[in-house]
C-alpha cells in the first residue's frame, strides 16, 4: 500500500475504476480512462497529441488503434493499444481539442503536467475515502484485472507494453482469497 508517496499503490477493482470515473468531469475522466483502458503510465498519457487518438476530432471519431508514441513511453518503445468499445464512448464524450495536444494547459502553452494530475485525482480518491491509491492505480489496476479475468501474462504483457514478463509481474497483484486458494490446491 501508497503510504507518504512510498510503497506501491493500491490497484483499482473494476467497481472502484466506475466509481472514481463518476465522479470526475472533461479532461481529467478521459486521461482516466485512458489510463483504465489503455493500461499506460499516466505520465505517457498526458503527452498525447490528439492525432495520436482521434482520425477526426471534430465528430470524436476515436482511431481503432491508439499510438503511443517511443518519445512519450519511459521504455522508449512505440505502443500501439486497441481501443475497446468502452474508450471509444469515453473518447467521445470527450470535447477534445481539434488539433496539438490532447490535453492542453488552460494557456495552451503545453500539455498538463503530472502533478496537476495527481493533486486533483488524489483529492477525487480523498473525498471518497480511497486510501493507498495514486495516478498508477488504474494502471495496476487494469492489469491485475486481466489476470483475474483469466488472461495469460504474456497476453497481458503484450497489451500493456512491458518488455519482460518480469517487469510486468510488479503491476499484478494477488487478494488473500487468492493466495488461500492457491495454497488449497497443494
Amino acid at each position: 500500500m501508497k503510504i507518504n508517496g512510498n510503497g506501491r499503490a493500491e490497484p483499482l477493482t473494476k467497481e472502484e475504476f466506475g466509481k472514481v470515473l463518476r465522479e470526475l468531469t472533461g479532461k481529467y475522466r478521459a486521461i482516466f480512462a485512458l489510463c483504465w483502458y489503455t493500461a499506460e503510465r499516466p505520465g505517457a498519457i498526458l503527452q498525447l497529441t490528439v492525432s495520436d487518438v482521434y482520425d477526426d476530432p471534430v465528430s470524436r471519431k476515436a482511431r481503432r488503434t491508439l499510438v503511443i508514441p517511443a518519445r512519450k513511453r519511459k521504455d522508449k518503445r512505440t505502443r500501439e493499444v486497441p481501443c475497446s468499445k468502452h474508450l471509444a464512448s469515453e473518447l467521445r464524450l470527450y470535447d477534445a481539442p481539434r488539433e496539438g495536444w490532447l490535453f492542453p494547459t488552460n494557456s495552451h502553452s503545453g500539455h498538463l503536467t503530472y502533478g496537476t494530475y495527481y493533486w486533483l485525482l488524489m483529492k477525487t480518491f480523498e473525498r471518497l475515502g480511497m486510501i493507498g491509491y495514486s495516478p498508477y492505480s488504474t494502471r495496476r489496476g487494469a492489469l491485475t484485472h486481466l489476470l483475474r479475468e483469466g488472461q495469460s501474462t504474456r497476453r497481458i504483457q503484450e497489451i500493456s507494453g512491458h518488455v519482460s514478463l518480469a517487469s510486468l509481474q510488479p503491476y499484478l497483484e494477488s487478494s488473500e482469497e487468492e493466495r488461500r486458494k492457491t495454497a488449497e490446491l497443494l
